[in-house]
């Protein structure tokens, strides 16, 4: 657990930087936002090809191997664009990061799922997300400063290297886990095919993450086009959203492991809608920050409950990197579109992308409320 979660850090300096800047930094190529939303949706797009592949590598070919492929590939994204200038380089930089995050997570999860009991598994993926949240508290502003000061292409060459330190620590110190099962296509297919007892899960989470995607590409971009923030101040905001997630992480862990994975992911979905909903009325620094705070609460109840509601709904072990692929693959396909939506929202009026997000995340409530009497 420990070199997971120090590598898990060292990626998220390089992910807190390229989350929170690319979309600045496509903005100063001359890209619009509405663009900025068709490119991320096309990164997604190309990156949810490949999950359930990853799926079925982390079970056969080991965890140890996927999260390595991932490292290698999110060392790689922050140089994309001072190697390829202009739309392409940005797409790139995207596709490659999309990449690096869609491969790692069934990879990770089933690493941690399969060698923890339940009682505990809620506070190990709450420590796991701890480690990841604790580097996007500080790297948001300092990164914005650094920016603002030397520039993009040194920032975010410093980010590549960081990510790449990842892979070494992941080579070193953590163990192989692989299943016995031999590579057919058959098995392969099978593990892409949903179980029945998924389905409900999977509207749920086909629900979420099209509801965050309206708009959560293209926040950063907004704040600094439509609310004109600097770097800085856009940064500022973005280390309140990794301090919200660090500080509620390990709790919502407890909450996990004490209460079940349902209330969890009730209160997340609650304090989503709710930052979406505050980010429709922000128009200073300080109400951007509360926003960004609900969001970081509402990704810190996400992470544990969701790593073990997975586990919980479909307990085969020797399946689990399959299993945590479905479910990223179909939240993952479903939400493909949603960018581009989120653009023709933006373009009738900049706010309805955040609040047309915010209204899917209420509704959603109903999903969970369906899927957590189907559990009992």
């Amino acid at each position: 657990m420990a070199p997971l979660a120090v590598a898990s850090a060292l990626r998220g300096v390089c992910a807190s930087v390229l989350m929170t800047f690319l979309p600045v930094y496509a903005v100063l190529t001359g890209m619009e936002l509405p663009e900025i939303g068709t490119v991320s949706a096309i990164a997604m797009g190309v990156s949810v090809a490949l999950i359930p592949l990853a799926g079925f590598a982390a079970d056969l070919l080991g965890r140890k191997a996927v999260l390595l492929i991932s490292t290698a590939t999110m060392a790689t994204a922050p140089l994309a664009p001072f190697l390829v200038k202009g739309y392409r380089g940005v797409l790139a930089s995207y596709i490659l990061f999309n990449l690096a995050i869609n491969i790692w997570i069934p990879a990770r999860a089933a690493a941690v799922a399969g060698s923890v009991g339940r009682s505990a598994m809620g506070t190990s993926f709450a420590v796991l997300s701890l480690s990841f949240q604790v580097s996007r508290v500080a790297t948001p502003y300092a990164a914005g400063v650094l920016i603002k000061t030397y520039g993009y292409a040194p920032v975010f060459t410093a980010t590549s290297v960081i990510a790449a330190s990842a892979a070494v620590i992941i080579t070193v110190f953590v163990p192989e886990q692989r299943s016995e099962e031999k590579f057919s296509l058959s098995s392969f297919f099978k593990g892409v095919i949903p179980r029945r007892e998924e389905l409900w899960f999977h509207t749920f989470l086909c629900i979420d993450r099209s509801a965050w995607r309206l708009w959560m590409p293209i926040l950063n971009s907004y704040m600094k086009a439509n609310l004109g923030f600097g770097e800085d101040v856009i940064g500022f905001a973005n280390s309140f959203r990794g301090l919200a997630s660090m500080l509620g992480v390990m709790p919502s862990g407890r909450l996990v492991d004490k209460y079940g994975w349902v209330p969890a992911l009730l209160a997340s979905e609650v304090a989503g809608a709710l930052g979406a909903l505050t980010i429709v009325f922000a128009n200073s620094p300080e109400v951007m920050v509360l926003a960004l705070s609900l969001i970081g609460l509402s990704v810190a109840l996400w992470a544990p409950s969701f790593n073990v509601a997975v586990p919980s709904i479909v307990p085969v072990k020797s399946e689990l990197g399959r299993t945590y692929a479905r479910s990223n693959f179909y939240r993952s396909v479903a939400a493909v579109p949603a960018p581009w939506l989120g653009g023709l929202l933006y373009n009738i009026a900049p706010v309805l992308p955040m609040a047309a997000g915010a209204i899917l995340l209420f509704m959603n409530l109903a999903v969970l409320a369906s899927l957590a009497r189907r559990s009992q």
